[in-house]
């Protein structure tokens, strides 16, 4: 069951292209952590990419390039 699920991860991550925008959801399956640790911890912190709202649309949106540098910038020295 448990390859099953990481099966599904591998799929999920695979759909999400650099032109697609991400959701919170996009961003937790690209970190491997929930939505909603995402959702508290993640996108309010300092520096994260600012979302794009669209329209009418509720909830927010943000461009995987800009979350993927993001990421980068929090590399550990050596």
């Amino acid at each position: 069951m448990n390859e099953l699920k990481e099966l599904i991860d591998v799929l999920k991550r695979i759909e999400i292209s650099d032109e697609t925008l991400w959701d919170a959801g996009d961003i937790a399956t690209y970190l491997r952590l929930s939505k909603s640790s995402v959702q508290s911890r993640i996108i309010p912190k300092s520096g994260f990419p600012r979302a794009i709202r669209l329209g009418e649309i509720r909830g927010r949106r943000w461009q995987p390039k800009e979350v993927k540098e993001w990421v980068k910038r929090l590399r550990e020295p050596y």
